[in-house]
């Protein structure tokens, strides 16, 4: 787009705003075939379509965005997907609605193997340029809970989750490098923390162990104590210990 001004300085921009039915078709990847090629063809993807199967076409989707201007518009969003439920009554949901799903799927019978990343969903944002941080805020994924016009009585409601599932399949033998949630900073820079904390609240953390066998030990000395809980440091195991009073 060369018109910057009509279409990225109007307010809200939106660049793949699309209000109504959307169908992508796999028409002629030629440029990405590496064991053939498509010319001509025009299949919808579908339940039948195996993108990335033989011939080695991957079916692609990009959206690229260039802003080249020294001054840039707020509020533009490159993808933007809205659910609004404006019933004016009670309103029952049955079932889980996203407003965006990424699901990357390891069939039945499939086994990977190699050095490879496999994301649902990925967000990144790369910093090349100089960075002054003094006047907003950066990251790579934002989880934002407006509840400014809310009415809460009893729910289960986060800005962020993280979920494992209901359980686990039968060839799950081993939890050995599984990490519901994972902190890493490989780079040498030294951060101010690996974990920042600012707000109103009852509790730090709320930690519930399954039977108190595993990560939250049973109370022990001294006799104030209300039990241990055991981590990880340095490759050794440590444990922190409660006490059920105040110092």
């Amino acid at each position: 787009m060369s018109d910057n001004t009509s279409k990225f300085g109007a307010a809200n921009f939106r660049p793949l705003h699309v209000r109504d039915v959307l169908l992508f078709e796999r028409g002629n990847v030629k440029g990405f075939a590496t064991q053939g090629s498509e010319t001509g063809v025009n299949s919808p993807i579908g339940a039948n379509s195996n993108p990335g199967g033989y011939p080695d076409t991957p079916f692609v989707i990009g959206v690229y965005s260039c802003f080249g201007e020294a001054t840039q518009p707020g509020n533009i969003r490159a993808i933007d997907s809205e659910l609004l439920f404006n019933f004016a009554g009670e309103t029952t949901i049955a079932g889980s609605i996203a407003a965006i799903r990424g699901n990357s799927s390891v069939a039945l019978g499939c086994e990977l193997s190699g050095s490879s990343f496999l994301y649902g969903v990925q967000g990144k944002l790369t910093i090349q340029g100089e960075l002054d941080t003094s006047a907003g805020w950066q990251t790579a994924v934002l989880g934002q809970l407006d509840i400014s016009s809310a009415t809460l009585t009893s729910q289960n409601l986060s800005a962020g989750w993280f979920d494992m599932g209901a359980s686990s399949g039968p060839g799950a033998v081993s939890g050995t490098g599984v990490d519901v949630l994972r902190v890493t900073n490989p780079t040498n820079l030294i951060v101010n923390s690996l974990g920042y904390f600012e707000g109103i609240a009852s509790q730090l953390f709320w930690v519930s162990d399954v039977d108190g066998t595993h990560f939250a030990k049973t109370a022990g000395t001294p006799t104030t104590s209300a039990g241990q809980l055991r981590v990880m440091v340095n490759g050794t195991v440590r444990y922190i210990q409660l006490f059920s009073t105040s110092a």
